[in-house]
């Protein structure tokens, strides 16, 4: 598979060597380099070292610019940044003296105005960390991000007719009605909030429409309105094989009324067809008791689907030789045990409201025994699928206790073996230094062939003991 980004790598390992903070601390370095030969007499051996210092830091403000420009994923875009035009200032700047118009380019020092000149680089590159900075902390700002046109659907419960595009006027006058509809919005706006508000009359916060794709599986009571908070996710595939995938959620809200029922969605869900489909299965539930049983069921067979496929993805990671494992494996390993902990916690959460709805805490038009019982059975699966999550948890758990317990190995391994040669070398070292003393009666009385003889004794001694001790076998 081809992968999307191939300098992404390079690319990563480029930022962090060459990170805005180690770029900072650099031109901190220039501020006693430039300044000392003006403020103190120093030998020319002196001036010729900080001469050095001075150019090294430039040079490496050169690799800095020149490696990000190349492995950056657009070059222009890059390039024209505001930012990196600065960048391209600070390593520009130094090299002015040499052009035949200043007239520097013979023997000796730069002149003051081109000293200082260079001293903008401390604040252009603290500039520039800065904005870095405040750029990161926006892109880590959570924001909320708007769906498509809204769309409004309303389904009646005696014909099953779905009517189409209906405008909030229309929505409007189909509350008013008593007539038991189901009634789906989709793409749901920041203004489409403050208008479902105004028509239900419940408040805006209630809505949770900011926390929606994050909150877990709860029941909210707000006078004689019922929202039902669901969340379902999806599996997001890696670019390249030897990634982990992640899982992104999006949340909805079913929200009953007396003979209304309403589903509420933002973005990145839309059930409405699977649910009227399996409403149009008659089972003998009341109209608004189908919808949310059918809304329920279609979640937690999004949920079986998602299990599944973490399933096959853990068998997948068991199986690939640890050569093959990417570098940040535990990273990896520990975000996807965290997102399979947390569908863990959205089943719980999720069997709690099911138990809510069979306890009849959530006042549906319809609601009787038969129902119970098809809502127990749901409930059932609830504590299944729960049981495979954990099942999941222990497995990814494992591979990671795995993974560590071979490097610790690996690692105690070598160690090892770095003893051993240790310890090994430390003999003729020893005797080569008594040898080399100036001691009483130095040379000793003794012959090259016998100091070597020595020697192999000692070491194969040394040898034959760790191997007894079991530190050099495989």
């Amino acid at each position: 598979m081809r992968e999307a980004d191939p300098r992404r790598r390079m690319r990563d390992a480029v930022d962090s060597v060459l990170s805005d903070r180690f770029m900072v601390f650099l031109s901190l370095v220039l501020v006693p380099v430039l300044l000392l030969p003006f403020v103190a007499g120093l030998s020319p051996a002196d001036s010729d070292f900080l001469e050095i210092c001075d150019w090294s830091v430039v040079l490496l403000f050169v690799a800095e610019y020149t490696s990000k420009l190349y492995l950056a994923r657009d070059r222009w875009a890059h390039f024209k940044e505001p930012w990196h035009l600065v960048d391209l200032l600070i390593v520009v700047l130094p090299f002015v003296q040499y052009l035949p118009l200043v007239g520097l380019s013979t023997r000796g020092s730069p002149s003051l105005l081109l000293r200082l000149l260079r001293l903008p680089r401390v604040i252009a590159v603290g500039g520039r960390a800065l904005g870095s900075r405040i750029q990161a902390i926006q892109t880590k700002a959570p924001t909320v991000v708007e769906g498509g046109p809204t769309l409004i659907r309303a389904v009646d419960a005696r014909s099953l007719r779905v009517g189409d595009g209906l405008t909030w006027d229309e929505l409007e006058d189909h509350l008013e009605k008593e007539d038991q509809e189901w009634i789906d919005i989709n793409g749901l706006s920041r203004e489409g909030v403050r208008r479902l508000s105004a028509l239900l009359r419940v408040p805006e916060p209630h809505f949770k429409i900011d926390l929606v794709d994050e909150t877990f599986p709860h029941v909210d009571y707000v006078q004689k309105v019922s929202l039902v908070f669901l969340q379902s996710g999806k599996v997001r595939y890696p670019d390249r094989p030897e990634d982990f995938l992640t899982i992104s959620r999006s949340g909805m809200i079913a929200i009953c009324t007396g003979s209304k029922i309403i589903s509420v969605s933002r973005r990145g869900i839309d059930i409405f067809d699977r649910v009227l489909q399996s409403v149009r299965e008659e089972f003998g539930l009341g109209f608004v008791v189908s919808v949310l049983y059918g809304i329920l069921d279609q979640t937690l067979k999004d949920y079986r689907s998602l299990l599944s496929e973490i399933e096959v993805e853990v068998i997948r990671i068991g199986e690939m030789p640890r050569s093959k494992l990417p570098r940040d494996f535990l990273e990896r390993a520990y975000g996807l045990n965290r997102e399979v902990s947390r569908l863990v916690s959205n089943l719980v959460h999720l069997k709690v409201l099911v138990g809510m709805i069979v306890s009849n805490k959530v006042p549906l038009e319809g609601f009787d025994d038969r129902s119970e019982e098809e809502f127990n059975f749901l409930r059932d699966e609830v504590t299944y699928l729960n049981e495979i999550a954990d099942d999941l948890s222990e497995n990814i758990r494992s591979l990671i206790d795995l993974y560590i317990n071979q490097t610790s190995y690996e690692t105690n391994r070598i160690l090892k073996i770095l003893a051993v040669i240790t310890s090994i070398g430390v003999i003729p070292s020893a005797i080569g230094g008594l040898l080399g003393m100036n001691l009483l009666d130095v040379p000793y009385a003794a012959d090259l062939w016998q100091v070597v003889l020595v020697l192999a004794i000692a070491m194969a001694f040394v040898s034959y003991t760790f191997i007894k001790l079991g530190w050099l076998r495989g």
